[in-house]
């Protein structure tokens, strides 16, 4: 043993190990357990260390790579970032926990596990090819090379915030006991007096923390606030104290001046102003175009080209405001820039800069390694005058400095990457942006210390208050991971209750000992729901909580006694006749709520939205799979002919007709990338070859109409309806609509007393002859299915009859139903009903005109009423 070295601590990871570098003198040696691995390594040269360790991006990369080249698997790969990065963790829980191949291999049950364990292959050939490794597998052959004595350890080890440790870890901590004296680190404790509060909802709790804060340093006392939830409450918290001790800081040219108050949690350098501008300005060069809002953003900034012609640039932006719409290319902004009279020599550098942008998007069409990308992306900014690369004092320094060290990370990627387009390049950027935080350190000593239940502290304050402890908030809310099969996961303890209350339960204690005087704190309310204290409260608290229920922080104060009601709910009869528009939609906002209807159908009130010309919209897509089963069913007009049809025959059928709708779609929409239609007319064909296929299960049907008109007059109402498909099935006639989104039940779909009026409308009115039956074929699912009702059951699988609610007796009174809910919408609607009046807001989901329905006011004047 070597109990005569001084001892070197170690921490989890770096920044543990910085801040309690801070906590201790210059003396002691703090290091993160990475780079105490790394340089037991680098002390023994003889070790023939061949691989490099993987940087997380790396490790992401390699896992997105794993996935796609395994074809076997039917994983919807289009949120591939969120799939590999549930992939990379199983992995890690896998060498953390020591699970062995062959545990893995007996309990793989499903095929999510299969296509782990597929991926995961590839994954390791790929690192063995590449001479890289995980950083647990740099940990095993740590442990292996000191139980050998190969690597040697001079000195004794403090383990610090190594509580609760991984097997991995267990076993390198038993290595390092065979060579050097270990021990674990436990800061100072300080027995407290433990008081517990409950507030109104959140928001209260919020302020009185603050409130709490002005009081303490009033009396010059250091504090801390703990949050399980800092990442949610952080803008919350952060304008709360601005507003308290740095009312100045909401003056822009003050707004980074010094805080008395600190949070652990950093934010991620993708949304600090600067690099997010930078990264705009990039993105707009490879797309080449952008919307009016964000070209806005992008010429009201002073972070690029000429801040002196910034004033100028507004006279443009109002310029584009006036001429366009939707996306606006940069060409298109130059011509813009150069027809407004006066303002292209007003502003010279813009227009420079704006060239600039428009020859980077014909350069970068080509592919090129990561590293040439950085180079390109270096020459770009410096080209149009971005500030990042010039900063002009501490602050943005800091930012160039941590800029510059991710655009090292994605340099050193060519060894893992080829040529790779500019898109994917911006993809691997942003994701890198956002995992980076960046903490600017101001020089002084703070007064508040705000943490997250996952940081540690190792000072000492005058008082602490450890807010949001309500049972949704802590413990955790843990989630198995989906690739490893639940049974190891119980078997190897990986995060289980007991295990992760326990862990709870000591976070919680060492909070509670980082003052004399601690305060416990919870909300009754979130919005109207009531929710609960954590359980592990319980454990601390000793007396009754004192309640504290009397917020009206921005809460209007009305004097109720000046205030009058007015009763405006009717509007002026309909007495002509007059044709409308969506006539089925306006029939379900008045049974829904009489207000909406008249507002956004009678008045003609809509919802302001920006156009979207460079992605497929969901109505674009839905246009697409009922044009083409129109078109294939005007074809083939019965499962006869359908089935003569070999399945080749079949599928090329439905590639012929979609490859022609969406071509179509491509001229419309010329700012929707190529390759985005592309995918879609694969999506396309698959879920239609799929229905259609389904279909054919029915037995024999004929189709009888396809997108069939059909003029509806009710009362003074006139307005079109427009059935997707009529079939005829042993005499019988079937009403058809598909569905190519979400789905609702049978009962919302066919049985309410309000809302849903499409099908019922279609069997009252589709034809001259009886409705036998109404159902909805559900398309894109991997499983089709058909949602009706009618007469008789066997008319179609999937179909019910009348006698599925107890409320009908028959299909008859079903359509006697039907047609009272119609007729009284459509009087209550002529008659000039505008009341606000629903039975559950949930039904209002889709309404556009809510927000000046004045439902709170409503509600008021009722309950004034009632009194």
């Amino acid at each position: 043993m070597h109990s005569e070295q001084k001892p070197i601590y170690l921490c989890r990871n770096s920044k543990e190990a910085f801040k309690l570098s801070q906590h201790f003198n210059s003396k002691e040696k703090v290091m993160a357990l990475n780079d105490f691995i790394n340089n037991l390594f680098k002390k023994h040269p003889n070790i023939n260390m061949q691989y490099r360790v993987l940087n997380g991006i790396e490790e992401k990369l390699l896992w997105e790579s794993s996935i796609k080249q395994y074809k076997k698997s039917s994983f919807d790969l289009s949120n591939i970032e969120s799939l590999s990065e549930t992939a990379s963790q199983a992995n890690r829980l896998i060498d953390q926990f020591l699970i062995g191949e062959n545990t893995l291999k007996s309990e793989e049950h499903s095929e999510e596990h299969a296509f782990f364990n597929a991926w995961r292959l590839i994954f390791k050939k790929y690192c063995s090819d590449k001479k890289i490794i995980t950083f647990n597998s740099l940990i095993k052959i740590a442990i292996e090379h000191i139980t050998n004595k190969d690597i040697s350890i001079d000195y004794p080890i403090h383990f610090v915030n190594f509580g609760f440790r991984t097997p991995i870890e267990e076993s390198f901590i038993g290595a390092c006991k065979t060579q050097i004296d270990v021990t674990f680190f436990e800061e100072p404790k300080i027995e407290p007096y433990i008081e517990s509060r409950i507030f109104l909802n959140e928001e209260h709790e919020c302020v009185q923390v603050v409130e709490w804060c002005k009081k303490q340093i009033e009396l010059n006392k250091k504090i801390l606030i703990v949050t399980p939830q800092l990442d949610q409450i952080i803008d919350r918290l952060t304008s709360l104290l601005d507003k308290t001790f740095h009312p100045k800081s909401f003056t822009p040219s003050l707004s980074q001046e010094k805080r008395i108050y600190q949070f652990s949690l950093n934010t991620p350098l993708f949304h600090l102003s600067i690099i997010y501008l930078n990264i705009m300005l990039i993105e707009l060069s490879a797309r080449g175009f952008f919307n009016i809002k964000e070209l806005k953003n992008i010429l009201s900034h002073n972070g690029w080209s000429d801040n002196q012609e910034l004033c100028l640039r507004y006279r443009l932006i109002n310029q584009l405001e006036r001429k366009r719409r939707g996306n606006v290319s940069v060409h298109e902004l130059i011509e813009i820039l150069e027809s407004t009279e006066g303002l292209n020599d007003l502003i010279p550098s813009l227009k420079k800069h704006l060239d600039q942008i428009q020859v980077s998007h014909h350069q970068w069409k080509k592919k090129r390694t990561p590293s040439a990308w950085i180079k390109t992306f270096d020459e770009y900014l410096k080209s149009i005058q971005s500030s990042l690369l010039s900063p002009k004092d501490l602050y943005e320094e800091g930012i160039y400095e941590a800029w510059n060290k991710i655009t090292e990370t994605l340099s050193s990627l060519d060894n893992l990457l080829d040529e790779i387009s500019i898109q994917d390049m911006l993809v691997t950027l942003q994701y890198y942006l956002k995992k980076t935080t960046h903490h600017h350190q101001h020089e002084g000593n703070f007064k508040i210390d705000i943490l997250g239940f996952h940081e540690t502290t190792y000072e000492i304050y005058d008082a602490t208050w450890i807010m949001n402890l309500n049972e949704h908030n802590w413990p955790a809310p843990h989630q198995y991971n989906p690739f490893i099969p639940i049974k190891i996961q119980h078997d190897c303890h990986i995060n289980t209750h007991e295990k992760r209350h326990l862990h709870a339960t000591n976070i919680l204690d060492k909070f509670t000992h980082t003052s004399a005087l601690v305060t416990l704190s919870y909300a009754k309310k979130m919005g109207e729901e009531e929710i609960f204290p954590s359980p592990i409260l319980y454990t601390f608290i000793s007396s009754k909580p004192h309640e504290d229920m009397n917020f009206n922080y921005k809460k209007n104060t009305f004097n109720q006694d000046v205030i009058e009601y007015i009763e405006d709910n009717t509007s002026i009869k309909i007495t002509v006749e007059q044709t409308v528009k969506s006539g089925i939609k306006l029939l379900e906002a008045q049974s829904i709520c009489p207000a909406w209807a008249f507002y956004e159908f009678r008045l003609g009130a809509k919802q302001l939205e920006d156009d979207d010309e460079e992605n497929l919209t969901t109505r674009l897509r839905g246009n697409l799979f009922h044009k083409t089963l129109e078109e294939f069913w005007m074809e083939y007009k019965s499962s006869f002919l359908v089935s003569a049809l070999s399945k080749n025959e079949l599928l090329n059928k439905i590639k012929d007709i979609a490859h022609k709708n969406i071509s179509t779609e491509k001229k419309k929409y010329p700012r929707i990338l190529p390759e985005i239609f592309n995918i879609e007319e694969m999506r396309l064909i698959h879920y239609l070859e799929n229905w259609i296929q389904y279909e054919l299960k029915r037995g024999d049907f004929e189709v009888k109409e396809t997108e069939k008109n059909i003029p509806v007059h009710l009362g003074y109402l006139n307005f079109n309806i427009k059935i997707d498909r009529i079939d005829e099935v042993n005499k019988n006639t079937i009403v058809i609509d598909y569905k190519s989104g979400a789905t609702k039940t049978l009962n919302e779909w066919f049985l309410n007393a309000y809302g849903e009026l499409q099908m019922p409308f279609y069997a009252l009115y589709a034809s001259d002859k009886p409705i036998d039956a109404i159902t909805i074929g559900i398309i894109n699912t991997p499983k089709p299915q058909w949602i009706g009702i009618g007469r008789d059951i066997g008319l179609l699988k999937g179909i019910k009859d009348a006698s599925c609610s107890s409320q009908y007796q028959s299909w008859d009174e079903l359509l006697g139903f039907w047609k009272c809910r119609i007729s009284d919408a459509v009087k209550s609607y002529e008659m000039g009903d505008a009341t606000v009046r629903f039975a559950r807001e949930k039904d209002m989901a889709y309404c556009h005109v809510k927000s000046i329905l004045r439902l709170p006011e409503r509600t008021l004047q009722y309950e004034q009423n009632k009194q």
